[in-house]
């Protein structure tokens, strides 16, 4: 949360600056009230309990609809991999996250170019680890929290978009399900923990969309 609290005070602070380059009651202008794009996602995983963390990239969507000058909808589905766990995990181990989370934005500069915005909304990730070595594959759900700061700049229809995000993801070991689907290699007596616990998450998203 530290940086988002900072680039908030820091776009606070620039408050004076920010409506150069304002179109004003330009209908033009004002065009583009839902949005849709592509972007580039990493995320980085933590677990509290062990400090372990494991960053992750992949790719996403997000689509946007302006309720109001201040105050957005938005709603983003991404997948994200990695092909390391961490050092205590038995051989090569793949795991693929793809959070889905609904938002609400709320604008600071609703007229000027550059748009930076607060976001807050709810979700759910799925979550699979597949265990090679051991031919064990782990699926589960999550819900999930999410609080952030973006910034985006408006060239007429097109948009570009940087945003930051906290996550919060619970994990409930009651949902988790572990399949074998091989003999393994005989490691018979390794098994990842199940327990209940909570993960955090650090997004960083880099992305482009159209308005219209």
């Amino acid at each position: 949360m530290r940086f988002v609290l900072a680039a908030l005070a820091l776009g606070l602070a620039c408050s004076a600056h920010a409506r150069y380059g304002v179109r004003g009651d330009d209908p033009s202008y004002l065009e583009g009230r839902f949005e849709l794009g592509p972007r580039l996602t990493h995320l980085t995983l933590t677990d509290p309990s062990t400090e372990a963390s494991l960053p992750m990239g992949g790719i996403g969507i997000y689509a946007r609809y302006r309720l109001s000058r201040r105050v957005g909808m938005e709603g983003t589905f991404d997948v994200v991999a990695a092909d390391e766990l961490g050092q205590l995990s038995v051989g090569e181990v793949v795991r693929v996250t793809a959070p889905f989370a609904v938002s609400v934005l709320w604008y600071f500069f609703p007229e000027s170019r550059w748009q930076l915005y607060l976001l807050a909304g709810v979700g759910v990730a799925d979550h699979e680890i597949n265990y090679k070595a051991l031919d064990q594959r782990l699926t589960y759900t999550t819900p999930l929290f999410q609080c952030g700061l973006g910034l985006q700049y408006r060239a007429d229809t097109v948009r570009f978009d940087l945003s930051l995000r906290s996550l919060l993801m619970e994990e409930q070991s009651e949902d988790m399900k572990l399949e074998t689907t091989g003999p393994g290699d005989g490691s018979a007596g390794y098994s990842p923990r199940l327990g209940d616990r909570e993960l955090q998450g650090a997004m960083v998203n880099l992305g482009v969309n159209w308005g219209w």
